[in-house]
């Protein structure tokens, strides 16, 4: 058997961009491509607040576990 180093792929620098609706609440999250996002007000299409990819990222696991998700 020969050795061989694992070489993973370098993480994307751009994420996916797209929008989450929360609920039936009639807003939403709108992530950009570079990782920030904004929560918009759907109904009326006004940004209510702007936040960095970090934010998004402690946002993000600070709800997972709240809700008690796991890995």
């Amino acid at each position: 058997m020969t050795s061989q180093l694992l070489d993973p792929p370098k993480p994307p620098t751009l994420h996916e961009t797209g929008c989450l609706l929360l609920a039936s609440s009639g807003f939403y999250i709108r992530l950009h491509e570079d990782g920030s996002a904004s929560l918009v007000d759907g109904i009326q299409d006004i940004t209510l607040a702007d936040f960095t990819s970090a934010e998004i990222e402690d946002i993000a696991y600070n709800l997972s576990n709240k809700i008690g998700a796991t890995r």
